[in-house]
């Protein structure tokens, strides 16, 4: 047992060198080497010439092939010519890359199931069968809520919503869904909504046997959606032979509201978000709300009014009045339901932006105790903890919140930060080399993703790609050069990639358009270069 990892690296070694053809070029080599040295023995001695030039010859091939080998391992030809080969994330993780931080992107998805032990699910979002896109967003919030409950069970690993929803409207397979996001089985389904009718098909794919393990179909009124899914997520733990406590049978019942109408404006303010738009930000406060005014007892409702001005705070806004408003939000959610997980979870990240680190560090471990599965809560705190300077803390959340959504590209991002802040660079480019495979797969599905392109071009910087890397900042500043969060992030690329005049013009419209972080600005690495600069300490006066 002793000698298991030194035999696992010397393997993943050996499968390295075969992958970068090493081994090709060493047998190449040899061969040419040996023919060159035996011609030059032959012949030269007949031109009369000194015996030490056979010797120089030697000399010179035994140097070439010391020189072969390097040129070998470090670039490669392929059909676009000669480029830098990339270390294999298998390597990584075998140099000693933390598994949490690596393994959960370089192993493959169907080892890392296996070796959870756990049953494993996908939901993938429903397809809207109504005729009117405006309806997207309820067939969305349909699957979400399923996924929401399933995600209760801890003997049950259920992909994020991150990682199931790269596929929606792709031509994708099931066995390629399942094989990209580490699962055994697959839930799609369709909604088709009516007025105040609603259709929804659901079923449950066994991906190995490529069986149907359950399917339904219900036709009902909207009133009776909640039913709905309670029934999708008790027959898929019948479906799968899970044994459920009473406590966990109780989870996976959708309580949260009675009322259809405020349930259908709470899925309106969520789908506004993911787009991390000050206009949205707004938008979905005006949902939640409205939700909130039809069932005043809706903790969730108020738990997004609270997370839609903590991001509204940290990304657009950064006005004390959103940080009171999240923080009133989030105390009304707490109040109403103290054993929502997603209630503490927005009240730790109103806890934070208002620089309250210690009781936003409670409200987010019960969160946590709530829920161990709840990726959000794990990530903010990271952010958090970021925030304060305290790096060790932040890799620790960081690692979590990958073990617990590996396909989310922002985690193993600011993991990287974090390990820069430390000084700690083999492992801060073990796990940028990581994210980058990450973000390729997130940008394949979603070549728009302005978030995906910034936060990309900041890496690719890092690694030394500064021409992929400012391609992709030019992407993402075309269409959003007013949101302020974007403003930010390509103002750190710039800052990297040694460009400061435009770094500092950018960070100037950044907080001219309501950046308002000065937290994160204090303690962000990336902008490490600026610090000395008397317009970077203006900017930092300039936020309250």
């Amino acid at each position: 047992m002793g000698n298991q990892p030194e035999q696992k690296s010397v393997s993943s070694l050996w499968m390295e060198l075969k992958r970068r053809r090493v081994i090709r070029v060493v047998v190449l080599y040899a061969v040419a080497g040996w023919i060159v040295i035996e011609v030059a023995s032959t012949v030269l001695p007949n031109l009369n010439l000194p015996a030490w030039t056979v010797t120089l010859v030697t000399a010179l091939v035994v140097l070439g092939f010391i020189i072969a080998i390097m040129l070998a391992w470090a670039f490669d030809i392929g059909p676009d010519g000669l480029h830098r080969a990339a270390a294999s994330p298998e390597v990584i993780v075998a140099e000693g890359a933390a598994p949490e931080a690596q393994g959960a992107q370089a192993e493959p998805p169907k080892a890392r199931a296996q070796a959870d032990g756990r049953k494993s699910i996908a939901v993938l979002p429903f397809v809207n069968m109504s005729g009117d896109t405006e309806n997207e967003y309820f067939s969305d919030g349909i699957s979400e809520e399923i996924l929401n409950l399933l995600v209760k069970l801890p003997q049950l690993r259920v992909a994020s919503r991150t990682s199931a929803f790269i596929f929606k409207g792709k031509e994708v397979g099931i066995p390629q869904v399942a094989k990209e996001l580490g699962v055994s089985t697959v839930l799609e389904g369709s909604v088709r909504r009516a007025g105040d009718h609603v259709r929804i098909t659901a079923q449950l794919i066994d991906v190995e046997t490529d069986s149907h393990l359950w399917s339904e179909t219900y036709d009902r009124e909207m009133k009776d959606v909640f039913a709905i899914q309670d029934d999708i997520a008790q027959s898929i733990t019948t479906a799968l032979e899970m044994t459920l406590s009473p406590k966990e049978r109780r989870a996976i019942q959708y309580v949260a509201t009675s009322d259809p109408k405020a349930y259908d404006f709470y899925l309106r303010g969520r789908s506004y978000m993911y787009t991390m738009t000050r206009r949205d930000y707004e938008y979905a406060i005006r949902m939640f709300r409205q939700a909130s005014d039809l069932d005043s007892k809706y903790a969730l409702a108020y738990a997004g009014v609270a997370d839609a001005y903590s991001h509204l705070y940290r990304y657009a806004d950064g006005s004390k009045e959103n940080v009171k408003k999240a923080l009133e939000a989030s105390e009304k959610a707490v109040a109403l339901d103290s054993d929502s997980a997603e209630a503490h979870a927005s009240r730790g990240m109103a806890m934070f932006i208002s620089e309250n680190y210690p009781e936003a560090e409670r409200e987010f471990s019960k969160s946590i105790e709530l829920n161990p599965n709840l990726f959000e809560a794990y990530y903010y705190f990271g952010l958090a903890y970021s925030s304060q300077g305290d790096f060790e803390k932040a890799i620790d959340m960081y690692k979590k919140a990958i073990e617990v959504n590996p396909a989310d590209y922002q985690s193993i991002i600011f993991l990287s930060q974090a390990y820069s802040s430390l000084g700690r660079r083999h492992e801060e480019m073990k796990a940028r080399l990581s994210s980058l495979d990450v973000i390729k797969r997130h940008l394949d599905m979603n070549p728009h993703d302005t978030r995906a392109l910034y936060v990309g071009a900041n890496q690719f910087c890092n690694v030394g790609e500064f021409e992929k890397g400012e391609e992709m900042a030019k992407r993402a500043l075309g269409p959003d050069e007013k949101e302020p969060v974007v403003l930010y992030n390509v103002a750190c690329f710039y800052s990297m990639k040694g460009d400061h005049n435009r770094a500092l013009e950018l960070l100037e419209r950044a907080v001219e358009n309501g950046w308002g972080d000065r937290a994160w600005l204090e303690t962000d690495c990336d902008l490490d270069a600026l610090r000395d600069d008397k317009r970077f300490t203006a900017l930092l006066d300039k936020i309250d």
